[in-house]
């Protein structure tokens, strides 16, 4: 893994802006196309109870917080873009409200934890790691999840590397340079207890999927139609010399899982900005 944080470079700064925005636009192939997280994972972070107000920041269209859902927790999902939320609402259990990591619309103390899944890197680190520990509850729990294809199998390795085109160098991509997140929550001082876990899983992907998949990634999203275009008949090349219909395309994916709780001095600043919120 690498340990860039692109907070720290202006221009990767913007370019990652964009990208991020990028987003709205492909709400509805990114819900379809994109796989879903594992059960264990987000047990693994949450525990195995019941009934936890959870955050899922940069939720997105609610891939990670319908788990959190599903596990029985009360789950309010943040995301700045409104399209994206769109889809979110169609999901069961679920609050939606449009926000930034870098201001939360919550209160101090308001929350049991925090999931963030395949956002953390677009966040501007520095102004929202102490939204995310004001917003945290003294003995809650941070919980970052990345799902990222496993490139060991080859043409899984194909489809990354004609998604990811001129961008390689991107933050965070499967197969590419992964995103880090350590150092910044230790460097923070607001993050302690910082484990980190990995677990797999598959997702059945169809021709339509494989392209759904493609197009919810920023590296093609943001491309011009016609390159666009040259890029999806690349990825239907591959499904047709991988799949074996009627059986799925199998992805398979990693998911990197990071879990911290805030720390003595978190919770310090806490109780000096404003009292902790009563459990509702």
């Amino acid at each position: 893994m690498t340990t860039n944080d692109p907070a720290g470079d202006p221009a990767a700064a913007r370019g990652n802006a964009a990208r991020a925005r990028s987003f709205g636009a492909v709400a509805a192939a990114y819900d379809a196309g994109r796989p879903t997280f594992p059960s264990e994972a987000l047990t693994w972070i949450l525990g195995p109870g019941r009934g936890l107000q959870v955050l899922d920041l940069g939720a997105g269209t609610g891939k990670l917080a319908a788990v959190a859902a599903e596990l029985g927790h009360h789950v309010i999902a943040v995301d700045p873009s409104p399209e994206m939320l769109e889809v979110c609402r169609r999901r069961q259990g679920i609050d939606t409200m449009v926000g930034a990591a870098e201001s939360i619309p919550l209160a101090h103390g308001s929350v049991d934890a925090v999931i963030v899944g395949q956002a953390f890197h677009w966040f501007d680190h520095a102004r929202a790691l102490p939204e995310i520990a004001r917003v945290l509850r003294p003995n809650g729990v941070l919980g970052l999840l990345w799902n990222d294809a496993d490139t060991v199998v080859p043409w899984v390795r194909r489809i990354s590397q004609v998604m990811q085109g001129d961008c390689q160098t991107v933050t965070h991509s499967g197969g590419g340079d992964r995103f880090e997140p350590m150092p910044i929550l230790e460097g923070s001082n607001l993050f302690w207890m910082i484990e980190q876990a990995r677990f797999r899983h598959w997702q059945d992907l169809d021709r339509k999927g494989l392209r759904q998949l493609a197009l919810s990634h920023s590296a093609v999203a943001i491309l011009k139609e016609t390159r666009r275009e040259q890029v999806l008949e690349q990825i239907d090349q591959i499904y047709e010399h991988t799949a074996r219909p009627p059986e799925p395309l199998r992805m398979p994916y990693l998911t990197d899982c990071f879990r911290a709780h805030p720390s003595e001095f978190a919770n310090y600043r806490r109780t000096l900005d404003s009292p902790v919120a009563p459990h509702l």
